[in-house]
């Protein structure tokens, strides 16, 4: 990996001091008893948002006055006594691509009208309901359609670990502000791997629920697509479930409600579980060596806690079969954008477009029930194992620009990059699965790569608790990326 390039050098600290950062849920708990003001706490990250974002570009949208507003408020419900909700005063941000009432949204395209808008999404509404102080909004590729977060609207973000790579994407945005300190957690949405790459990337903790299981409008993608956030830790992520489970049901259908709350889930050690040990890309992909060490050290460290660890394959994974039905369906994710100006969108989403105008109906209706039957098949592999175990990504995280090399000659190839990157993790989108990428293993080119659990069916608790088991035993909370200010 190269040395971070001085034109890229990050702001002298303001900060928090050598003990790391605090979790969202640690904040919400002082802010609840008076130890700490909202308003204070969200100053702290704005001025970190002022001295590190101008080099990552993390942020769309800074609302610092809306935010102060509500912080101000959440600091009057404390001292009145009033009961508060779970995360009052916490602040957060909102991934580009997903409503927020009174702010505009971009899709991060040139395309689109940036209208301001009048109401909350359904997972939106949930996170402020909870008490959280939305902060701003964080970028993203046009339309989230890719793994990297760079586009002609909102420029390149920069991986706080090395500003000269991706932080991944789409929520490449979120994950750099999370992980650079700018706040403690930051929402993001997952298609393919959007939550779980970045979250990998930036060594954070990325939670992809199972479908259904985050309130929606629409289930994007025929259910591929959910919302989840980008965390330091498994509880806050397991709190922030639990934050979404509880809201009520907007969509055609949704996931049952736990029968224990995810967070105590979190908080205890699962018993013995049989892992199975996976390395089966969905899409052609090489797999990196970096990626092979990480993979088996995660398997060495399951089995000393006392798990079972086996090879497990993915019964009727087909790549070719499975790219050609993807990539019809894939090219149908704009379609809820109203685009002014087709000439102003980006190549590859021009072609995604072209191509799904392509597609008659009879062919996308056939292309997404033989997905239905062949998962059938591939939910055979949660018969014998209780949690796959993956690296979150093949390969590690491109440099600047890299993903659109050559594609003026082939405007497929920014997709293939991306594919690739996604290789890993897209499956348990399709098969509506829950998968987490926690940054296990420290990093070992100088960047780091997560490892990736999913869940069978409506397991979302036995993934939060495995998580949580090995964040206990092999913490990885105090490593941040090298040149941040505490």
């Amino acid at each position: 990996m190269t040395e971070t390039h001085p034109r890229h050098a990050l702001a002298e600290p303001v900060g928090t001091g050598p003990e790391g950062w605090p979790s969202a849920t640690e904040l919400a708990a002082r802010i609840a008893a008076g130890e700490v003001g909202s308003r204070e706490v969200l100053e702290g990250y704005l001025a970190r948002i002022a001295a590190l974002d101008p080099a990552l570009n993390a942020f769309c949208h800074v609302a610092s006055e809306e935010a102060r507003k509500a912080a101000d408020e959440a600091d009057a419900a404390v001292a009145g006594g009033r009961t508060p909700p779970p995360f009052l005063g916490v602040p957060i941000a909102i991934k580009d691509l997903h409503p927020v009432r009174g702010w505009p949204l971009c899709g991060a395209s040139n395309a689109v009208e940036h209208h301001v808008m009048d109401e909350d999404a359904p997972a939106v509404r949930a996170l402020r309901e909870a008490g959280f102080v939305f902060v701003g909004a964080t970028t993203s590729p046009e339309f989230g359609t890719v793994s990297v977060t760079e586009s002609a609207v909102h420029g390149v973000t920069r991986n706080p670990w090395n500003p000269d790579y991706s932080p991944g994407g789409s929520s490449g945005g979120a994950a750099a502000a999370v992980a650079a300190g700018m706040l403690p957690l930051a929402h993001g949405s997952d298609g393919a791997g959007s939550i779980r790459e970045p979250a990998s990337y930036c060594g954070l903790v990325g939670l992809k629920p199972s479908r259904g299981r985050v309130p929606t409008s629409a289930h994007y993608l025929e259910g591929f697509t959910t919302e989840g956030v980008l965390t330091w830790t498994v509880e806050d992520t397991a709190a922030i479930l639990d934050v979404f489970a509880a809201a009520p049901p907007t969509g055609w259908y949704g996931a049952p409600p736990p029968d224990v709350p995810f967070r105590r889930q979190a908080q205890r050690d699962p018993e013995r579980l049989r892992i199975g040990l996976n390395l089966q890309p969905a899409f052609p992909a090489e797999v990196d060596p970096v990626a092979e060490v990480v993979l088996r050290r995660a398997a060495d460290l399951l089995s000393d806690l006392g798990h079972e660890v086996v090879e497990q394959s993915i019964p009727g994974l087909d790549q070719d079969w499975f790219k050609s039905r993807f990539d019809l369906l894939y090219a149908t994710g704009s379609a809820d954008c109203v685009v002014v100006d087709e000439s102003a969108v980006e190549p590859l989403n021009r072609t995604l477009r072209q191509a799904a105008r392509d597609t008659d109906s009879l062919t996308y209706v056939t292309t997404v029930l033989e997905l239905q039957l062949r998962s059938a098949e591939m939910y055979k592999a949660w018969d014998a194992v209780d949690v796959l175990l993956t690296p979150t990504n093949p390969v590690l995280p491109p440099s600047e620009g890299a993903l659109w090399q050559g594609q003026d000659a082939d405007p497929w190839l920014p997709l293939r990059r991306a594919e690739e990157t996604a290789s890993l993790t897209v499956l348990s989108n399709m098969l509506g699965l829950p998968a987490i990428s926690i940054p296990l293993v420290e990093p070992q080119a100088g960047l780091p790569l997560g490892v990736q659990l999913i869940g069978g069916r409506w397991c979302d608790g036995t993934v939060l608790a495995l998580a949580g088991q090995l964040e206990r035993a092999y913490p990885w909370r105090r490593r941040t990326p090298a040149g941040l200010p505490l």
